[in-house]
């Protein structure tokens, strides 16, 4: 006769289906946890339309939605030299659907802002620095056709010129206080927000401005800007017959643009993993190359690592910079 199995035994073969429906939900959430992106991702931009970054932004952002499978939307925030749009992305859920795409005013706002809601390394995690600037374009529409016309005629009218900058700190602002100081002159800094700061040096409204190469290039082309001088280390392919600074004498000056991508602190590594290895995919479609090409950068892909490390030296360096200039607030 087979004994009635006893209650330790029921126990026992219950507590083992208990255990067993457990792995099987945990397993089931791990799955369903593990699928990412399963929704729209946000790339926010923090200078308006027409600029590097927004210009980056949408070339990149396409093809990562069709490697993702996922819509990829970029969102223009300006305002104040980059703080809107990085205290936003500082402050949203760090699930991996917000992304910051940034320059090397990110930065330079620890110098130069006052006081920030946030902070500029250990409020972010990096993901990858897409790509660096040959240098800026020095534009103009004033009577001159080289940089020693215009450093004559500075001297001639100390604290008359004007040139336009996208904001207190900004590369673009940058350039032009370390022009002011290796050519000794003086001039009047206008910082923009918007767009109109290519129209108001195409009219003459602004006497110059150090402008990324991907706005110049086309308006050089075109006859309605002249180039003076490019303020990288090598001259930029889209505009190969423009010097740079230092072959024309002023062998420290050495101003070039950096952009990258950053997610809020906290942000899961293996999401940071997975768009630094797409980004690094979209930055080899030759219709990206193309237009990095074009706005006179070239691509780099750095791993998160690689651009964590950037970034600190980066940290550094602008804080010697931004005090030689006058910049610093610290």
């Amino acid at each position: 006769m087979t004994p009635f199995p006893s209650r330790s035994h029921w126990r026992g073969k219950m507590l083992a289906c208990f255990i067993a429906v457990a792995l099987i939900g945990s397993n089931a959430w791990s799955a369903q946890a593990e699928v990412y992106p399963d929704r729209t991702i946000k790339i926010v931009s923090p200078h308006p339309a027409g600029v590097a970054t927004d210009v980056l932004g949408r070339a990149i952002a396409p093809v990562l939605q069709q490697n993702f499978g996922q819509p990829v939307v970029l969102e223009n925030r300006p305002g104040a030299n980059g703080i809107v749009a990085e205290g936003a992305v500082a402050r949203s859920t760090p699930d991996g659907y917000t992304i910051l795409i940034t320059s090397g005013a990110h930065i330079a706002n620890a110098f130069v802002a006052k006081e920030l809601p946030f902070e500029v390394i250990k409020d972010f995690a990096p993901v990858t620095e897409l790509a660096a600037s040959y240098g800026l374009a020095l534009v103009t529409n004033l009577p001159v056709n080289s940089v020693a016309e215009l450093v004559d005629l500075a001297k001639q009218k100390a604290g008359e010129l004007t040139y336009a900058t996208n904001g207190v700190g900004n590369i673009t602002h940058v350039a032009g206080l370390l022009f002011e100081k290796r050519t000794g002159t003086r001039m009047v800094a206008v910082p923009y927000n918007t767009p109109n700061l290519t129209t108001d040096v195409m009219t003459g409204q602004v006497g110059m401005a150090f402008y990324s190469t991907a706005a110049a290039t086309p308006l050089v082309t075109a006859g309605k800007l002249k180039a003076l001088a490019v303020t990288g280390s090598r001259r930029s392919p889209s505009l190969p017959n423009i010097r740079t600074l230092q072959e024309l004498g002023y062998a420290d000056f050495d101003v070039t643009g950096y952009f990258g991508l950053l997610f809020p602190a906290m942000t899961q590594q293996d999401r940071i993993e997975r768009v630094y290895a797409e980004s690094r995919k979209a930055l080899e479609a030759p219709e990206v190359r193309m237009v990095i090409e074009a706005a006179g950068m070239y691509p780099v892909g750095s791993t998160p690592a690689e651009f964590a490390k950037f970034l600190e030296e980066d940290f550094t360096y602008q804080a010697r910079l931004m005090r030689e200039l006058g910049l610093s607030t610290k």
